[in-house]
């Protein structure tokens, strides 16, 4: 899984005047980081303290938009397939659908 900026952090200290230098430095988070989410609050005009308000996963879609979608990590199981495959009886080591049992 990705490593998540911490968005909520940066902005409170952004809210207290600190420079991109020092935030970095503090929460040891890249200044480009910084910087992108400084220009996210300024290109959708909005207060600090109004984004603050938002729960995580809004902030990551904020800043973030598609880079922390959830993904499936398994196929999705054809089960009239498999239960198809059960009813013919054919129980061998391999079987029809190219497994091993």
């Amino acid at each position: 899984m990705y490593k998540k900026t911490r968005i909520r952090q940066i902005l409170e200290l952004m809210q207290k005047d600190l420079s991109e230098r020092e935030i970095a430095k503090t929460l040891s988070v890249s200044r480009n980081s910084i910087a992108r989410i400084r220009q996210g609050c300024e290109e959708q005009q909005l207060n600090i303290k109004d984004i603050l308000m938002m729960n995580d996963e809004d902030l990551y879609h904020l800043f973030y938009p598609g880079k922390f979608k959830r993904t499936r990590s398994y196929v999705q199981v054809n089960y009239a397939r498999v239960h198809s495959e059960l009813k013919k009886g054919r129980c061998n080591r391999t079987s029809s659908m190219g497994g091993v049992l």
